[in-house]
């Protein structure tokens, strides 16, 4: 059976309009001091990232040697 198509359903073409209500809600919630927050945020949350992974690999290497040669170095 083959779907039947009237010329009365047919769908309306999206336009910008139909758009200009969601795009102005999100340019109202979006601003320059958002957006240099949120970077700040993720550079201090990868700054402290790679300080922990160094600080996990100094006290792992640390912890190591001290196993291999039987004295703690710091």
């Amino acid at each position: 059976m083959m779907p039947v198509f009237f010329a009365d359903t047919a769908p309306a073409a999206v336009s910008a309009s139909d758009w200009s209500s969601v795009i102005s809600a999100m340019t109202s919630q979006i601003s320059v001091a958002t957006i240099v927050g949120v970077l700040a945020t993720l550079v201090a949350a990868g700054i402290g990232l790679v300080f922990m992974w160094w600080g996990v690999r100094k006290a792992i290497g640390s912890l190591m040697t001290a196993f291999r040669k039987g004295k703690m170095k710091v």
